[in-house]
């Protein structure tokens, strides 16, 4: 499985609200990150899948040999047990993360 990114117009706000409760499983919950600027997530994995949408700020994240710059309306799709790290910009990111992969748009 490989990482992917969409990206959504999200300059109205209403749409943040659409698509967080798109976000959200049949059955659970969603978790709200806040990275202060700078903040890095070092290289980790996870067992679980995970649907990340960024809101406000952004981040760089980094996976294998690749990175990609993070704004708000991108969506990242990341399979299980795939090396990832990440590093908010100088703003900070707003981000909310869903422990499944979910098409959201």
């Amino acid at each position: 499985m490989i990482v992917e990114f969409s990206h959504i117009d999200v300059s109205e706000k209403h749409v943040i609200y659409d698509l967080l409760y798109k976000l959200l499983p049949e059955q659970g919950c969603i978790e709200f990150q806040r990275d202060a600027p700078n903040k890095g997530h070092l290289w980790h994995q996870h067992q679980n899948s995970e649907t990340l949408l960024i809101i406000e700020g952004e981040l760089e994240f980094f996976y294998k040999d690749k990175s990609k710059i993070c704004r708000p309306g991108d969506v990242i799709y990341l399979p299980s047990m795939i090396r990832h790290q990440s590093i908010a910009s100088n703003q900070g990111c707003v981000y909310a993360i869903a422990t499944q992969l979910i098409n959201i748009g």
